[in-house]
């Protein structure tokens, strides 16, 4: 049984204007607790930037670290900057897991199109509406919330006239008792 297992890894790429790309990576080993307290994610330098556009990193473990007694499981969390990063390969003694994520060229430009030809699955946004709509809504909002607030007001008059009135009667019996 190796030392490490990847199970699963979540990779995030935040682009920051002016400043690039910050890598984001968190992998879920499993192993001997040795060998999870040790665990790290170790990126490979690469000299020039690779063809796939896809970042190397190994998940390494102290190799003092030994034992297989129980079973344990701990993420581990890698952040970098890679302006030119387009995703991960993770290697670990257990396998090995690729990510790729679909982005902007470096330069981060948006393709251009021709002014006035938009592709044929582009919605149709429809037509502004007009003042008047919306002084009309305004004023039917208006009213639907003066409605409300005559309701909450005449809500006492709906309700019973007094819970106290049986109190009542009987204080007014015992004062008007047998003569």
């Amino acid at each position: 049984m190796p030392k490490l297992t990847l199970q699963t890894a979540t990779v995030r790429i935040a682009d920051f204007p002016g400043a690039g790309r910050l890598l984001t990576v968190q992998a879920t080993c499993f192993g001997s607790p040795e060998a999870c307290a040790t665990a790290r994610l170790s990126p490979r330098r690469h000299a020039s930037v690779p063809e796939d556009g896809l970042w190397d990193i190994d998940l390494v473990c102290e190799d003092s670290a030994a034992g297989e007694a129980t079973l344990c499981r701990r993420d581990v969390v890698f952040t970098g900057e890679a302006d030119w990063c387009e995703g991960v390969r993770l290697h670990g003694p257990g396998g090995e897991l690729e990510h790729r994520m679909d982005l902007f060229p470096p330069n981060r430009s948006i393709p251009n199109r021709p002014v006035g030809h938009l592709p044929d699955d582009t919605p149709v946004l429809p037509p502004p509406r007009p003042l008047a709509t919306h002084v009309k809504r305004l004023v039917l909002d208006g009213l639907a919330a003066a409605s409300v607030l005559a309701a909450f007001g005449l809500l006492p008059l709906a309700l019973p006239a007094s819970a106290s009135e049986p109190a009542r009667q009987a204080a007014i019996l015992a004062t008007d008792g047998p003569a």
